[in-house]
């Protein structure tokens, strides 16, 4: 990192403490969301189909709870809501994650990982609702592709951070030797 800031495994004190709280309270609040998103969906594309299409066209068996298509004003609530506090979510564990001890490369992919799928998660969403049908599976699964990565890359800056500043040394990465290794 730059001259002048700590690194993660530099970080003691009252400082170390303030980022741990506010680093394990986001990421409940996230764990609160994708358990939001397990009960409204049922964590398939499926589900994710009649959260945003609606399912009154179902019959009343198949259903446990009847669901209308999300009206323009409830989407654009949900998406520009959710894309601006992920927007903030990713820049302030991101700018934590930016002090770690991660080769630059690594760091460059799970920094920008989770804006690149927070796009496409709710650009999905928002296919979901309104293309053709035939497009609700695939952007379903895109949507949840995206969503794991995103709390995979969340759950790995968190860990990466927490470490460095809890056990006190970097992360170590191990690249590839080359040529065989001498037992001598």
């Amino acid at each position: 990192m730059s001259a002048g800031l700590p690194t993660l495994s530099q970080i003691r004190g009252v400082p170390r403490l303030f980022l741990s709280a506010f680093l394990i309270t986001l990421t409940c609040g996230y764990l609160s969301g994708i358990y939001f998103v397990h009960l409204t969906t049922g964590n398939s594309p499926a589900g994710i189909s009649q959260q945003f299409r609606g399912n009154e066209s179902l019959p009343l068996e198949q259903v446990k709870e009847i669901k209308y298509p999300k009206s323009t004003r409830e989407m654009l609530n949900i998406v520009h809501s959710h894309v601006t506090s992920f927007a903030l979510i990713f820049f302030a564990v991101g700018a934590i994650f930016l002090l770690s001890s991660l080769p630059d490369g690594m760091k460059k992919f799970l920094l920008v990982e989770p804006f690149v799928a927070t796009l496409l998660l709710f650009g999905g969403m928002v296919g979901v609702r309104y293309l053709p049908a035939g497009w609700a599976l695939p952007l379903g699964i895109l949507m949840m592709v995206a969503g794991i990565t995103t709390f995979l890359v969340l759950l790995a800056m968190v860990g990466i951070c927490l470490y460095e500043m809890w056990a006190g040394r970097p992360l170590t990465v191990r690249k590839a030797q080359a040529g065989p290794r001498s037992t001598g």
